[in-house]
Order: C-alpha cells, then structure tokens, then sequence
C-alpha cells in the first residue's frame, strides 16, 4: 500500500479540510437535496484508504449502510480526466439483493442489480478489504469526494456527477 507523503501528492490526493464542496455543472448548478455537506466533515487520511494488489490500484472503502466503494486507477481507460466511482451494497428502495450505482466525470450515476458473484463464500485477505469510512468523515481522491453524514446518509460527488444514498432513497445525478 502506497503510505509515503509524495505519492499522495503524485496520485492528487488531499485531506485539505479547506476544499470546497464540488458542485455539478448541470444548468442548475446545485446538488441535489439531502447532500451531505462535505464541508463540514472531517477530512480522513487518504493514504488508510490507499490499497494496491493485482487488478487494483485506487481507493476503497466501506460505510456504515454495507456500501463498499472504489475507485479503480486501472478504470480510468489510461485517461487521467476520467474518474470512476462504484458503490456495491444494498439498497432497500431497489430491491432485494445487492446494487451496484456508477459514476464517472463524464457519466451520470446510474443503479443497477450487481452481477452475481462467483464465489460467495469468498472473503478477501485483511489487508484488501475496505476499512469504513466514519460517520461524519469525508474522503477525496483524484477529484472523487464522498462523505458520510451522522444519520448514515452517503453522497459522492465525481466532476459534475453523483448520488446520495440514504436508508429509504438512491438519488442519483
């Protein structure tokens, strides 16, 4: 796992508490109600989320409602302007089973059931599973930010795109 200072500065990652909370760049201007403000969270050290191991390089990470998101470096189609963003989990208003909701700097957040995996039983080694980011915390990465609110409420934002997720709605922009 990359922990050193200057390859979170090579990779563009901050914990600068004093960045503001992108806005989408839809003819609104706004996020969507509900977002949470990243603002006011508290920063989380990006290299704790930093993981390397073969067909991943990015970031990951968990939130309290079974979301496990990542970005993949490897995703990014050898285009450092596009960013991805993938949030697996539940998602109580879709439906049984496990969700899948995409974003990218140049593709709306979309939701969709979560292909099947191939090995149910499997759990990956300590050290690649995703640690959780805490409530009222915020992660940025490459241009990605998420955060998570005190009442579990997750929003990510990803160049003029994203979601919020929250115990009963997926909002998706």
């Amino acid at each position: 796992m990359l922990a050193f200072a200057a390859a979170l500065a090579a990779c563009g990652a901050t914990t600068d508490s004093r960045a503001e909370t992108p806005t989408p760049t839809s003819s609104t201007n706004a996020l969507p109600a509900g977002f949470p403000d990243l603002t006011a969270m508290t920063p989380v050290d990006v290299a704790q989320f930093l993981q390397s191991y073969p067909y991943f390089m990015g970031v990951q990470f968990s939130t309290p409602d079974g979301q496990h998101c990542y970005s993949n470096d490897m995703n990014s189609l050898n285009d450092p302007a596009i960013r991805m963003l993938t949030c697996e989990g539940p998602r109580p208003d879709k439906g049984l089973g496990s969700w899948e909701i995409d974003v990218a700097t140049n593709t709306p957040a979309t939701s969709d059931p979560a292909a099947p995996s191939h090995n149910p039983n499997y759990q990956p080694p300590e050290n690649e599973r995703p640690k959780p980011l805490p409530p009222h915390h915020s992660i940025e990465y490459k241009g990605i930010r998420c955060g998570v609110d005190d009442k579990g409420t997750t929003g990510c934002i990803v160049g003029g795109h994203g979601f919020v997720l929250t115990a009963t709605a997926t909002t998706l922009f």
